[in-house]
């Protein structure tokens, strides 16, 4: 299989290295040229849960001349906001058998794939994997955790079978899944506890779960984000904020894709976690505070490193 990761930050490049592991035939792209020209010339090193540092031989590139033509699969780990530009990069590339999944942040990235390739073309799905990118070139591993994936409409394809097959023999724990669109709004109540305020804060996720004051905030912003979610049709359970923490913990060394985005003074992607809670919300008639706070402070803060 060859496959093309569309956004190889640091979640992306990762999942590319496992996947280099396998048969499967991997390439990195990104627009991020200083990363690209790093693992071109000299590998991915990926520091592990342990401490140690693997290094992986991985084709990558930032030139749109240079992709691969006809993958099998794309895989997007772009910025939600980004998913119609990346698109549009990569699409020529691509054939009408080309499959697309997404395990990207936040909600509405599956409507805006959609609208270019066509709902037949998508494949979606959650990853619970932490991955920090330390400079160019070099990544590390914050946590283990499952990746999901499945059709639209919820059928056990075969396709979906086989990409699973191909994630397992990666090391990565992967999962078929009939729901994704609820795994996906899961994955948002994790995003809404856990990224804002880490990028507020400058805190690691672990720190989320271990502060009383941080771990309390949170719960608050899942509690909304539970009440949003059950307004829109997809009820969560009680044990929601725990599963939250959780997650904090099992990731407890990551800094958040959030935080690393606020690190480098570079647009987040808040209006698809927290702000889209704010919008559900103001929708269906539920107040939101907490979350409006938060996405109003992470606008503050990337407005005055855009010097507006």
């Amino acid at each position: 299989m060859n496959i093309l990761i569309v956004g190889a930050g640091a979640i992306g490049s990762l999942i590319g290295a496992r996947l280099s592991k396998t048969k499967a035939s991997v390439f990195l792209f990104s627009t991020d040229q200083m990363h690209m020209e790093a693992v071109r010339e000299g590998g991915l090193n990926v520091e592990e849960l342990d401490g140690k540092v693997s290094n992986y031989a991985l084709s990558a590139g930032f030139e749109i001349d240079r992709l691969p033509r006809h993958p099998d699969l794309a895989l997007l780990l772009v910025k939600s906001y980004a998913t119609e530009a990346a698109l549009s990069l990569v699409r020529g590339a691509c054939s009408t058998s080309t499959v697309f999944l997404t395990l990207q942040n936040g909600i509405g990235n599956l409507e805006r794939i959609a609208r270019v390739v066509g709902h037949e073309a998508v494949l979606a799905g959650s990853t619970a994997q932490g991955s920090t990118l330390v400079k160019p070139g070099f990544v590390r591993h914050g946590g283990n955790g499952p990746t999901f994936i499945g059709e639209l409409d919820g059928t056990l394809s075969e396709r979906v079978e086989r990409v699973v097959e191909l994630f397992r023999q990666a090391g990565l724990v992967a999962e078929p899944s009939g729901q994704v669109e609820r795994l996906i709004w899961e994955k948002l109540m994790v995003n809404v506890g856990i990224n804002a305020i880490t990028a507020l804060t400058g805190i690691r996720n672990g720190a989320v779960a271990a502060l009383e004051e941080a771990a309390g905030l949170c719960e608050a912003a899942v509690r909304e984000a539970v009440t949003v979610a059950g307004a829109k049709g997809f009820p969560m359970g009680r044990d929601m904020v725990e599963r939250v923490l959780s997650v904090a913990r099992a990731t407890a060394r990551n800094r958040s894709s959030m935080g690393q985005d606020v690190d480098r003074q570079k647009r987040t992607e808040i209006d698809a976690i927290n702000g889209a809670i704010v919008r559900f919300g103001r929708e269906a008639g539920i107040p939101t505070p907490v979350n409006q706070t938060l996405t109003s402070l992470i606008k503050v803060l990337e407005a005055q490193y855009a010097g507006e």
